[in-house]
């Protein structure tokens, strides 16, 4: 299922990260609990009228977010799991 390019950009924000846009392309860096940033990282390409992020674009995003699967993330893009869940859960696997 396609995902809302500016719904993405929503939810990425209020979860912890902050975006840059540069050369045509939005990046996505994940700040933990602390207040630093961490190596946790996405993009995705703003050019043209992209208003939907594809299904195969969204399987590379949640591997480079490492979720589990791509149900995972979605639970994420949903917010039924929290910034500080997302970051713990990052700790535990020795990601963060």
């Amino acid at each position: 299922m396609p995902v809302k390019a500016r719904e993405f950009d929503r939810v990425l924000t209020t979860k912890g990260f902050t975006s840059l846009s540069q050369n045509g392309h939005k990046y996505f860096y994940l700040w933990d609990l602390d207040g630093k940033q961490t190596l946790v990282r996405t993009r995705r390409s703003s050019h043209g009228n992209l208003k939907d992020i594809s299904d195969d674009i969204i399987s590379a995003m949640y591997k480079q977010l490492h979720f589990a699967s791509k149900a995972d993330f979605m639970k994420f893009f949903e917010c039924t799991v929290s910034h500080q869940e997302y970051v713990s859960c990052l700790k535990m696997k020795g990601i963060i």
